[in-house]
């Protein structure tokens, strides 16, 4: 499909589109049970082809500079490359705004466990034998790096506080990544 669209909501809420699309999925996959007009968090974008809603992408920062993802098909465009497009822009997302890392975790009730982890494994995501939560670099050291201009230059944003273009590894407190298995209190 390359008749794809990137529409950011600024005041995401549940509506028809959402409850459409997020319910096309078959049962175990998501677990979102919002009223219509109900507000919902973090930040949402509707994929759109011809006008017409064909997916969503939902992005989550995270404590230590990570984000969570959340993508979602429409059963119709479903196999014609409108997932892979989502996952990308939200990685360029998630890089542009200096996060580190963006995750997504496959719930054991999927019943496409496998093959979604593959889907991921191949596009960069990585995590652990057996894990349900998969991670990709988007940050410092990644393709899609976002470099800053040395704070001299008037450069620098919150999670690069010393201006330098490196956003992990790093410390909690400078917005860096933490591994959770490393991390001491």
């Amino acid at each position: 499909m390359s008749d794809l669209s990137w529409v950011h909501e600024p005041n995401p809420t549940w509506d028809a589109d959402k409850r459409r699309v997020v319910g096309s999925a078959p049962a175990g996959v998501f677990d979102l049970a919002y009223e219509d007009g109900a507000a919902i968090p973090g930040d949402w974008w509707a994929c759109t082809s011809a006008g017409a809603v064909v997916g969503y992408g939902w992005l989550d920062a995270t404590w230590g500079g990570d984000a969570e993802i959340l993508l979602a098909v429409d059963a119709a465009a479903r196999a014609r490359g409108v997932g892979s497009f989502i996952l990308e822009r939200l990685e360029d997302e998630a890089a542009k705004r200096g996060l580190n890392y963006v995750y997504n975790t496959v719930r054991a009730t999927h019943p496409d466990r496998d093959d979604l982890h593959d889907w991921l494994a191949v596009r960069g995501y990585r995590g652990g034998t057996g894990d349900t939560t998969l991670r990709k670099r988007v940050g410092a050291g990644s393709s899609r790096a976002v470099r800053v201009a040395p704070a001299a230059t008037g450069g620098g944003t919150p999670y690069d506080p010393a201006g330098e273009g490196e956003l992990a590894p790093g410390h909690e407190e400078s917005g860096g990544y933490v591994d959770v298995d490393d991390h001491r209190y």
